[in-house]
């Protein structure tokens, strides 16, 4: 800073409000001084930024600095986002406070939050590291200036920036299903993904049942992925396909479907492939939520500890693999 502060001819203190964008420097030092810092490739710590920032408003600290989990859902679907993802949350917030950090849920779906209003409320906080949620759709339009944080995604939602991943190894959760699945006698397995989750999930799911589908001899169910309101299409596609095992990420939907076919379809052996605590009875794979959230704060705290802000030039994605939970819905085969 004091470099800056030399080449521009004033106080390090002037430059530091001007990098704050403080109203007490005028918009044309303010953008001399941004213009130089740029130049002379300045970047400021955020840890240290968020200490000063402590102090400057007389806040104790008891935490080295406050991250943000990122979210971004109307008001009306705050129930089911904690439903859904309340666990990514609750183990990301468990690994922060065992780093000495806090986190702070903040939603920016809200309309009026526009990205330069975002970034100030964030860094009026002092938050300069952010854990982004998955999204509903990747379609959404998401207002968020990456440039401005140590920021990692969790899951594939941000599939055209190059961004820090941190998510569930769906590939390797496809492939143990399936192995559990012929263990138990059933080899006609029937993937049934709908069209907004197989975008989320980069298609991996389809793609490792047409690898296994590849190298396994024998007859196969071709994978169903539905469009919206398309359930017509998978009593037609069940009919057609007889699948003695249906592998997808809603068990419950599975299931209403095959008691409204009736008969032999209530055989059908049902796997998650998104198995979480509330399906009881259901066999399937966890894609352990929490652990996830853990990784990704490890991320932002080290992408902290780096002074690493920005989209990366070479992004990495860091995959956790799911556990296998055994339950009666996949029973042998007899």
């Amino acid at each position: 800073m004091k470099e800056v502060a030399d080449r521009a001819g004033v106080h390090p203190a002037t430059v530091s409000r001007a990098l704050r964008h403080d109203a007490r420097i005028t918009p044309g030092q303010r953008k001399k001084i941004l213009q130089l810092a740029k130049e002379m490739g300045y970047r400021k710590n955020p840890l240290i930024a968020a200490l000063m920032s402590a102090r400057r408003t007389g806040r104790p600290s008891t935490h080295h600095a406050t991250l943000a989990f990122i979210t971004h859902y109307p008001a009306e679907r705050r129930a089911f986002f904690q439903n859904e993802f309340g666990h990514l949350l609750a183990g990301a917030r468990d690994r922060a406070q065992a780093q000495s950090y806090r986190i702070e849920e903040i939603n920016i779906h809200p309309p009026s939050l526009t990205t330069a209003r975002i970034t100030d409320i964030l860094h009026s906080r002092g938050i300069h590291g952010a854990v982004v949620a998955p999204l509903h759709s990747i379609h959404e339009t998401f207002r968020f200036d990456w440039t401005q944080f140590s920021a990692v995604a969790i899951g594939f939602s941000f599939q055209r920036l190059p961004v820090n991943r941190v998510a569930h190894n769906h590939y390797n959760g496809l492939s143990s299903a399936v192995h559990a699945c012929r263990a138990a006698g059933r080899t006609r397995l029937g993937l049934v993904v709908p069209q907004r989750v197989h975008e989320k999930v980069e298609k991996r799911w389809l793609a490792a049942m047409l690898v296994d589908q590849a190298e396994t001899p024998g007859e196969h169910v071709p994978p169903l992925v539905l469009a919206e309101g398309a359930e017509e299409a998978f009593f037609d596609w069940f009919h057609r396909h007889r699948p003695e095992a249906l592998l997808g990420p809603h068990p419950v939907r599975l299931k209403e479907w095959l008691q409204q076919i009736g008969g032999g379809a209530r055989t059908t052996a049902i796997v998650s492939l998104d198995r979480r605590p509330r399906d009881r009875g259901v066999a399937g794979i966890n894609q352990n939520y929490p652990q996830i959230g853990a990784t990704a704060v490890d991320t932002v705290i080290g992408m902290l500890n780096r002074n690493e802000q920005g989209l990366p030039a070479n992004p990495a994605t860091l995959l956790i693999d799911g556990t296998w939970v055994p339950a009666g819905s996949l029973r042998p085969l007899t």
